[in-house]
Parts: structure tokens; sequence; C-alpha cells
């Protein structure tokens, strides 16, 4: 019988807000929840599929989850048992169609995919200052000595890649003397830009050395997701760019006022939070972007995407929340991943 805590994480009623259920199916285990009616009978389901699928309507805070929810859902009765392997949750009812057990699949072997990873690591990293007074961005310590950059690496490490290829600028004789002395399970390469190119025009650099999909990622940023199952998602999608995107809230500390053409008050909202998508800087990428970037012409990458789109090929979005990455390109945001990371090595 499912005990109260699964009970709490694992369902939602369908006239709760579709931002609310998002957030509680990106913070359990099996990425699915279940929907109940005002009766406590099982309505349907939401799988993180269903998530992708509405990802645009996420930041609006009056969208119902009800419009969304599988009601095609597949149960088990309570004296059934699976007869196959399923891989998301399934609701158990009685013959009233409550909920009484949830069917929770067995965890699935990860799948390894070696795809090449280009690390953005020429910036000056003024926002950490002082750390970057002495150290450049990459190397600055996050988990006892170890610097920042080969935390990221060695993430990216665990769900297959062995190739990463550093674009380094700012003190990069410093990141190239550190690395040449490693001792890493994977290969670091590195491309040296002579003059700033930007998170773009530095990948022209490495047009002769990827060949296949690979994944574009700033040297400040840890991600908590499961790397495949991205991998996955824009193999499948036929996306050229596939934006890794997190629904963040924003707190307003005044009173949001709407007016009309006349200058009319029509609404007042009170110190409202909005939800918001936000590109927290990492791509899975296809090498034809490449045919996009100029040699030695300084470009950020979101004006990249704005050529692939007006070039018209598909450019599409992975939304995670905001607790699966932390940003360490500022002061505070670095201090507290540092905090994070040091007590979950000390639990282990």
């Amino acid at each position: 019988m499912i005990d109260e805590a699964a009970l709490k994480s694992y369902t939602v009623r369908e006239d709760d807000y579709l931002f609310e259920a998002v957030r509680k199916l990106s913070r359990n285990e099996h990425k699915g929840i279940i929907a109940l009616d005002n009766d406590n009978k099982v309505c349907g389901t939401f799988t993180r599929a269903d998530m992708v699928r509405c990802s645009h309507l996420m930041g609006m805070q009056d969208v119902k989850l009800g419009d969304f929810i599988n009601r095609e859902f597949f149960a088990l009765y309570e004296e059934q048992k699976p007869d196959q392997v399923y891989h998301s949750i399934i609701p158990v009812t009685d013959k009233e169609g409550c909920l009484t057990d949830i069917y929770f699949p067995p965890k699935k072997e990860m799948v390894k995919y070696d795809f090449p990873v280009a690390v953005m690591a020429g910036g000056r990293g003024t926002r950490l200052y002082p750390y970057t007074k002495v150290l450049p961005k990459p190397l600055v310590p996050l988990v006892g000595e170890k610097p920042m950059i080969e935390t990221i690496m060695d993430r990216f490490h665990d769900y297959g890649p062995d190739n990463f290829y550093m674009i380094v600028n700012y003190k990069k004789e410093m990141i190239i003397d550190y690395f040449r002395d490693a001792d890493l399970d994977y290969q670091v390469h590195f491309a040296e830009e002579k003059i700033p190119l930007g998170t773009g025009g530095g990948l022209y650099m490495l047009r002769d050395k990827i060949k296949d999909t690979f994944c574009l990622t700033n040297c400040d940023i840890i991600l908590q997701e499961n790397l495949s199952e991205i991998y996955e998602f824009h193999k499948e999608s036929g996306n050229l760019i596939t934006m890794i995107t997190s629904l963040m809230s924003i707190d307003v500390p005044y009173g949001v006022i709407k007016v009309d053409d006349r200058q009319q008050i029509v609404d007042m909202i009170e110190k409202p939070t909005y939800l918001v998508l936000v590109n927290i800087g990492i791509y899975f990428i296809e090498p034809e972007v490449f045919d996009l970037i100029e040699d030695n012409v300084y470009i950020d990458f979101p004006s990249v995407i704005d050529k692939v789109k007006k070039a018209g090929r598909p450019v599409g979005i992975y939304p995670i929340t905001d607790d699966m990455w932390m940003d360490m390109g500022q002061v505070s945001s670095y201090e507290h991943a540092k905090e994070v990371l040091q007590m979950k090595l000390k639990k282990e």
C-alpha cells in the first residue's frame, strides 16, 4: 500500500496549476505523477514527455494541469500484477477507480553516449572577483582542491563523454599547464583564441575536430539532470540545436499594474511571482552549425541561434527546474554551489 510520503510526491489534482505539477514531477525519482479528480479517482498521468510537450506554457500562472494530462492511461487493479516491464509509473486502483497503490518501474540501466563536449573557458570571469584576480575562472577550486571545470567535466564523463574541447584565452597558459599534469580518465584538447571571439565565434576553431552531435557548455554550470536522456531527446527531436532551459521563479516585491490603452487600471496584482524559462548556457548541437560561423569573427552563441532560425532550421528546448542546475558564475552562487557539493561529498 502506498505510504503518505509517496502519495504527496506522486499525486496532484487535475485542477492544480501546470507549473506546480511540473515542479513536483521534476523533484520525484521516477519523473511521473498521477492526477486525481475531486472524488479522489485517478483521471490521468503526467510524465516527463508530457512536460516537454507543454513547456511553452510553463511560465503562465493561470494554466491548469487538466488540459495536459494523459487521460487514456494504463492502470492496474489491486489484484493484478504487471505482465511486462513498464518504463513509467502506473496507478493501481480499486474497482471504483480510487488510487490504492503505485507501480514503480525498475530502474533501467543508464545508457552512456560518447558525444564530444565543447567547453567555453576563455572569459575573464569578472563576476567572480576576487577569486579570478589570480586564477582563471575554470581553475577556481570547487570541491576540495579540484577546480570547477574539472568537476564539470567529471560530471559529463559519468554519462559517457571521453573527449573535451576547451576553448581558452584569458590566462590560458595556467589552464593548459594544469591539465597537462592532471591524471584524468578522459582527454582534454585545447583551442587557443588569439582575440576574444565570443561563445559562438570560438567554436569555429573546432569545425575540423568535431564531426558528430556535441554538447556546448559554459565553464561555470553544474547540471544535475540525466545528460543521456537529454542527448536522446535531442536526437529524437530533429533539432539542429537544443537549448537546456530552466523554469525559474521571479518574485516582484511590488504591486504590478495592468492598464488599457487609455491608461485606465484594469487589474492589480500584489507582489506576484512569475515563472519564466531561462537559458542556462548548455546546448546539444549538430555539426552543421559550424557552416553558420565565420572564421575569426566575434559572435555570441544566442546570435548563432538567430542565424539558425533565420535559415529555417529547428531550434528547440529541453526544460528542467531550477533545482537541477547550479550557476557558479558569480560570488554568491559559487559559494552556494561549493557548500552544496561539499555537503553531498561528505554524505557519500
